[in-house]
């Protein structure tokens, strides 16, 4: 019954979007950008608005049918938060190409992506922007830049300062509060993100669990630990080690016995970073970020981490999350995994059982909150300094941006994660409290170009080492002189 009220409401919620989209089409209703509403500042208020109906303070403008060129990353994930050729009767995608019309009719602008490598080759695609701007060619007027490497060019003066930057409004609910307070280096903002990023969403670094495994196993209810602060790495310790069977009778400990927890000790590794609310750098009185660590708290993360991976009877550790938890959970074979958003949707969509979704366990229970990590697949929007109008890039990447929140956001959270793939009310819940704990730090998303000091789990884990004093002790001198010679680069853009 859960599952068929779902769908029905998941059709509901796409055929009232479609109605909508028909409308504004047909000028029935006001141009969202237009309607006399004033724009809410809370959470609370936006919840309680027609988000349709909320306007940002871009003004009437005609960049006579100029083309604005969007230099995206050529991995289909990342490519089709950009673009979407024409419509195909899926409700995401179809609500990009809404998006991209109605920006485009507003500021009379030709929308055209280029794609450019994917994630794999990527550096080959650092190499190209690199030359491309350095020779002024103003072959893109935006960047929508894969955030493992992309900050590496700001660091040589090739993007736009975006702080006060004409019609850009980074105060506004569109953009991630979080990236424009961490991304900021001495007043200096090269890169926004949030609604405009659909990557954003589908990265958000999670825990899924399987309700009739847990039921099986007389578990509480896991909702009410998050929502009373229990929901902590000692917690998911004790209560997945006491779950494994060896349930194809060889012996081995492996993907085919049942397990109390599936994880990955790379990319799900470094979640636990942001889910312990993990800082490692202090801005001076300039706005320069400087390496300041507390090693103590570091220490005891990265035991309890080890501790919860390798030193737990009931956790199996694997590579391939994506595989594994439709073969896990999906088989009613493991009670918890960690994951991706995007790979939930991939792989459990079609799980007979039912399934929830939890936040990051904090490490400790005195957390002021819980914080979530979008892992670095996360697109990140600047401007190139050669750039044909930036005035239009500006008022493009805005209008994008409020027009995703308005629209594109709902469709894909609300439908196609909220309900149409989560089964329950309270897995509802607990994506929005997901969500709003969202942490992007600059140390995580400057990492590879700083010494990689984010990557301490990532590189500790899969050795199935617990000894941060003496990891640190080895790599703290490097980080600190990459991260110094990094933030001299800066100093010198002046």
């Amino acid at each position: 019954m859960k599952k068929i009220l779902s769908l029905l409401l998941a059709a509901a919620l796409t055929l009232g979007f479609a109605a909508s989209c028909g409308k504004n089409e047909e000028t029935e209703e006001p141009d969202p950008s237009s309607a006399e509403v004033q724009s809410p500042t809370g959470v609370d208020a936006v919840a309680e608005t027609d988000r349709t109906q909320v306007k940002d303070s871009l003004p009437e403008l005609d960049f006579r049918g100029a083309t604005a060129v969007i230099h995206s990353r050529g991995d289909a994930e990342a490519l089709s938060e950009v673009v979407s050729e024409e419509l195909k009767g899926e409700a995401v995608a179809d609500s990009i190409f809404e998006r991209n019309n109605m920006v485009s009719e507003r500021l009379n602008v030709k929308l055209e992506a280029f794609a450019a490598d994917g994630w794999e080759s990527y550096d080959n695609t650092i190499a190209a922007i690199r030359a491309s701007v350095m020779s002024r060619d103003g072959a893109y007027d935006i960047i929508a830049g894969w955030s493992s490497r992309i900050p590496i060019l700001s660091l040589e003066g090739l993007f736009l300062n975006l702080n006060g930057a004409e019609y850009l409004d980074t105060e506004r609910e569109w953009w991630s509060a979080s990236a424009t307070k961490e991304l900021q280096i001495a007043n200096k903002l090269y890169f926004v993100t949030g609604d405009i990023a659909r990557t954003m969403l589908s990265s958000l670094c999670v825990y899924v669990f399987n309700q009739k495994v847990a039921e099986d196993y007389g578990i509480e209810n896991l909702y009410d630990v998050v929502k009373e602060r229990r929901w902590t790495v000692d917690y998911v310790r004790k209560l997945s080690s006491g779950i494994y069977t060896d349930l194809n009778g060889n012996g081995e400990r492996d993907l085919k016995d049942s397990w109390g927890l599936v994880a990955s000790c790379i990319n799900d590794a470094d979640a636990y970073m942001q889910g312990s609310l993990v800082s490692m750098v202090q801005r001076d009185e300039e706005g320069y970020p400087h390496l300041s660590v507390d090693e103590g708290y570091m220490s005891e993360l990265v035991t309890k981490i080890y501790d919860l991976l390798w030193d737990n009877s009931g956790c199996f550790v694997c590579e391939n999350t994506e595989t594994n938890i439709r073969d896990t959970i999906g088989e009613d074979r493991a009670l918890l995994a960690s994951t991706r958003l995007a790979i939930i949707v991939s792989s459990l969509a079609d799980m007979e059982s039912d399934y929830g979704v939890l936040p990051y366990p904090m490490l400790r229970e005195t957390q002021e909150r819980y914080g979530t990590r979008v892992q670095d697949a996360l697109s990140l929007w600047c401007v190139p300094i050669d750039a044909k109008d930036s005035g239009m890039s500006f008022a493009v990447m805005e209008a994008l941006a409020a027009q995703s929140w308005r629209t594109t956001t709902p469709v894909y959270f609300d439908i196609a994660l909220k309900y149409r793939y989560s089964r329950d009310p309270e897995s509802s819940e607990m994506m929005d409290l997901i969500k709003d704990s969202v942490l992007i730090n600059f140390e995580s998303l400057y990492n590879r170009s700083v010494g990689q000091p984010w990557f301490v789990l990532r590189n500790l884990m899969p050795a199935r080492k617990n000894n941060f004093a003496s990891y640190w002790a080895e790599n703290k001198k490097g980080i600190n002189w990459t991260l110094e010679k990094a933030m001299d680069k800066i100093r010198k853009l002046d």
